[in-house]
């Protein structure tokens, strides 16, 4: 069991640090203000400064996350413990289908760690973050190159799912952290200008719309993945994967609720204040909750809508933490499909046999498995 809790730890840590990292540079490319105007409003610096610290830090830990990651995968290859892994070493990273994945997430990391330099003196560019998203994407790209769903060894659609959620996720999650840690209590701190919850409400707005096309791509892709690595559907309670799938959906229906809040009543009555035209939106919002968001929008003032989106905000900040876990859990556990097909008395066994195959992809004498 405390082998088990030792190799988690680190795929955890990974995918909050991942996920944060990407969606810092999501916020920066479309959801902080892009015109000068409004730039104007807030002190604009600033917000960028302490996103590209965060950047920095997020860089820093995937580099500590990715070592740890290799150290415990190589321990699981060779049966050995971690302190003792560092004569193996060579072997898994040169001759293991998971070795040429780190070496490229290695690259990737360094290649990220040099534009963050290059960034630094030039905060208001929107080139240098995007080529930083564009490596982040390699980077997410190796976890799911090195997950259950590359179980076949060669690339194919379950793995690339796999990366465009991980990477809808991270536009969500991550974005959610990063406002909640940094864009939103500069912006809200300063709601004492009106100006400036106008400001308020746009980021709102805006990273509403990236939470919503993130959304589709992760329903899209994530019904894909169950379907593939569930196989059936009473193996969701019959398999320790399926019921770990169940906590990650409801935590999930949980976040699509808050979510839904947000965009259909919060946004548009911040909007409203901001006297802004209410955007057109779905049939149902039209019938039922036009009305309704009229009808309150004069009964709170602004910073207290401000606040009121805060709250909720830091509610799914917290839910979505919880869901990055859930996820890296469900790599440590057996896939439900092999689990039913090898009995209970064998899913030890094959839970062995899988995480290698994963991590692992061919033989260290290059063979493939």
């Amino acid at each position: 069991m405390w082998d088990k809790f030792i190799h988690i730890i680190p795929n955890v840590f990974d995918i909050l640090v991942l996920t944060t990292c990407i969606g810092a540079l999501g916020c920066r490319l479309w959801v902080l203000p892009p015109d000068i105007k409004s730039r104007d409003i807030l002190d604009f610096e600033a917000i960028l400064t302490r996103l590209w610290q965060l950047l920095a830090v997020c860089i820093m830990l995937l580099i500590l996350s990715s070592t740890l990651l290799l150290a415990t995968r190589a321990a699981e290859m060779s049966s050995l413990s971690v302190v003792a892994i560092l004569p193996v070493l060579p072997k898994v990273l040169f001759k293991t289908h998971y070795g040429q994945m780190w070496l490229l997430r290695a690259v990737a990391i360094i290649v990220l760690w040099i534009g963050w330099l290059l960034g630094r003196q030039r905060l208001d560019s929107q080139a240098i973050p995007a080529f930083m998203l564009g490596f982040g994407a390699i980077i997410a790209f190796t976890r799911s190159a090195s997950s259950h769903a590359s179980d076949a060894g060669d690339p194919r659609l379950p793995e690339l799912l796999d990366w465009f959620h991980l990477m809808a996720a991270s536009f969500w999650g991550g974005g959610l952290i990063v406002l909640t840690t940094i864009v939103l209590p500069i912006v809200i701190k300063q709601a004492n200008n009106n100006n400036r919850l106008i400001l308020f409400a746009n980021i709102a707005g805006r990273f509403s719309t990236l939470a919503g096309a993130a959304l589709t791509g992760i329903l899209l892709t994530g019904v894909y993945n169950a379907w593939f690595e569930v196989g059936r559907f009473q193996a969701l309670w019959q398999t320790p994967y399926g019921q770990t799938l169940i906590a990650k959906l409801l935590l999930l229906l949980t976040l699509i609720f808050l979510g839904a809040s947000n965009r259909y009543i919060s946004v548009p009555l911040l909007q409203q204040w901001a006297d802004h035209p209410l955007i057109k939106r779905v049939v149902i919002y039209n019938l039922f909750l036009a009305r309704y968001v009229t009808s309150i929008q004069h009964k709170l003032d602004g910073t207290q809508l401000a606040r009121q989106v805060m709250h909720k905000v830091w509610i799914e900040a917290i839910l979505i933490v919880a869901v990055l876990i859930c996820a890296a859990l469900l790599q440590h556990e057996v896939p439900a499909r092999h689990f039913l097909h090898v009995g209970h008395e064998n899913a030890m066994q094959k839970s062995e046999i899988v995480e290698k195959k994963t991590s692992v992809g061919y033989g260290f004498d290059g063979s493939a498995k």
